[in-house]
């Protein structure tokens, strides 16, 4: 079995299973909003350790919601989401520079 591991923003973490076909999401943090199609809207992880899995046509949730266009916290999670991207955008992009400087003073030390 191969499962490749995926850091997302806001704290989830996605597990693809290359065998089965199934995507499983887990929040690692205390709770955490993102977008997942399979679901048709914001699915809301209202706990460390909710899960949200996709198999096929099959879709499961645990200790999760699903926030549709309409609803009182759609645009709220929106905006969360948008804000964590942002954050783990800019964290990727920090690590990359530190890397790539190292790599510079590798460079100018030969």
């Amino acid at each position: 079995m191969t499962v490749t591991v995926t850091k997302k923003p806001g704290g989830v973490t996605q597990l693809f299973n290359t065998e089965t076909g199934r995507v499983t999401y887990k929040c690692k943090a205390e709770s955490a909003y993102m977008l997942i199609e399979a679901f048709g809207g914001i699915v809301k992880f209202n706990k460390k350790g909710a899960i949200a899995t996709v198999t096929g046509h099959i879709t499961a949730l645990d200790f999760c919601d699903v926030l549709k266009k309409g609803h009182p916290e759609y645009k709220q999670a929106l905006s969360a989401i948008i804000l964590s991207h942002k954050e783990f955008a800019k964290n990727v992009s920090d690590s990359h520079m530190h890397e790539i400087n190292e790599l510079e003073n590798k460079l100018s030390g030969l």
